[in-house]
């Protein structure tokens, strides 16, 4: 009980604090990038309406910073509104994540069991044309045999092909150069996950904004690096050992890119999380 009255008041601050600016919500989420469904929730205490409380977070610390509260200060005195639910949000999670998994094998086997069929018939039919290769070759070999000086000939001839084989080959492994690659490994709603295969022992994640603003939260090896608002033209950039894990509130307006590889661009207009990970 005492959980609800306080979150009320928090919305009642911050609504009063708008209204005193002479500001609409439409007004707020013009400024913070932030839907007016989730601004009127904040003010109403409801925050079974925002996909999870790490992102209510974000959104009290724009609204905050757009009618001229200290955002700092009324985090940290309304903190433990944030971690009541956290229980129960991770086993929400864990199990959505855990029937996502059921419905992708239960795809994936079905998916196979239409290919067996299909793929047999093809080995069927590939080790029938080889067999009928090998027979008519075995059968031409036998009625024109080469003479001996044709045999040495094409000995020489088969030794330099390979010599000069061997020097392209090498010469191609030689000029290879290795990049960094980005494979996506699977994403959700809130959620988008990456295995990255540095050039170097690190890699480098530069984050930019095309668009007008966008709030973050970036965790970089485990330890929290970042948080804060990006605007229109700004970039920050992080070295990366291991991992980085980059929480945004307005993806459609930022580009991310790794070593300069761009990664694609997400347009859900809510807060999301990017997870890069060797």
């Amino acid at each position: 009980m005492n959980g609800v009255i306080f979150v009320n008041e928090l919305g009642e601050i911050l609504k009063n604090a708008r209204l005193k600016k002479g500001m609409t919500l439409d007004d707020l989420q013009e400024i913070t990038k932030v839907r007016t469904r989730y601004l009127k929730a904040i003010e109403d205490g409801n925050f079974d309406v925002i996909p999870a409380l790490v992102y209510a977070k974000g959104f009290i610390k724009s609204y905050a910073q757009a009618v001229g509260i200290n955002s700092d200060e009324l985090l940290n005195k309304y903190s433990y509104l944030f971690e009541e639910k956290k229980e129960e949000e991770e086993k929400k999670q864990e199990a959505a994540l855990a029937s996502l998994e059921e419905v992708r094998s239960f795809d994936l086997f079905t998916f196979l069991r239409k290919l067996v069929k299909p793929f047999i018939g093809i080995i069927v039919i590939g080790l029938f044309v080889y067999g009928l290769y090998y027979m008519v070759n075995q059968i031409n070999k036998g009625l024109a045999p080469l003479s001996n000086t044709n045999q040495v000939d094409k000995g020489k001839t088969n030794n330099n092909d390979n010599n000069k084989n061997d020097t392209t080959n090498n010469s191609v492994y030689n000029n290879v150069v290795k990049k960094t690659s980005i494979q996506q490994i699977r994403n959700t709603q809130s959620e988008f996950d990456y295995k990255v295969i540095p050039e170097k022992d690190t890699y480098k994640v530069d984050i930019t904004i095309p668009g007008q603003k966008c709030w973050f939260n970036v965790k970089v090896d485990g330890a929290s690096t970042y948080e804060g608002i990006l605007t229109n033209g700004m970039t920050k950039s992080f070295d990366v050992k291991s991992n980085i894990d980059i929480l945004m509130g307005n993806p459609p307006d930022v580009k991310i890119t790794v070593d300069g590889q761009e990664i694609p661009h997400i347009d859900v207009p809510a807060p999301v999380t990017l997870k890069l990970a060797k």
